[in-house]
């Protein structure tokens, strides 16, 4: 009588050795991107309490639903109020230059200025920045979905 072995069942484990080693790697993978120094974050330079009189250019970006937009007017004016700027009187209108910038020269350090991008007869957008702003930054003019 041939003596016949019983089938040998497989046995799941809970974690296919695969499975290990990929998430082992992994491991090692992100443990060597690090490799032990430190992260540092960046630090922002404290703005000055006082406006920077060199400082007199303002530059203005506008963007058509987040692309650079050239040749579009942009009107610089002082705000009707300081309580609640809005765009005054426009004093000068620069196009947008290739890049959709357009720069706005001998600007007085302390004053608050109002920039309105004109789209269409029906569309502006403006933007109202006191120095702290323009002078540490580009002001954003945009269509919608910018």
């Amino acid at each position: 009588m041939k003596r016949v072995r019983p089938a040998l069942r497989r046995i799941e484990t809970a974690m296919p050795k695969r499975l290990l080693f990929a998430l082992a790697v992994g491991a090692l993978a992100v443990a060597a991107c690090h490799n032990g120094t430190p992260s540092t974050t960046p630090t922002v330079p404290a703005t000055s309490p006082t406006p920077n009189p060199k400082i007199t250019m303002a530059a203005v970006q506008v963007t058509i639903n987040g692309t650079p937009a050239p040749r579009i007017p942009v009107e610089i004016s002082t705000p009707r109020s300081t309580a609640s700027p809005r765009p005054g009187t426009p004093f000068f209108t620069k196009n947008s230059g290739k890049k959709g910038f357009a720069r706005f020269n001998h600007l007085k350090p302390s004053q608050t200025y109002c920039w309105v991008a004109i789209f269409s007869q029906s569309f502006r957008s403006s933007f109202c920045a006191d120095w702290q702003e323009w002078q540490s930054g580009t002001i954003p003019l945009g269509s919608p979905g910018s």
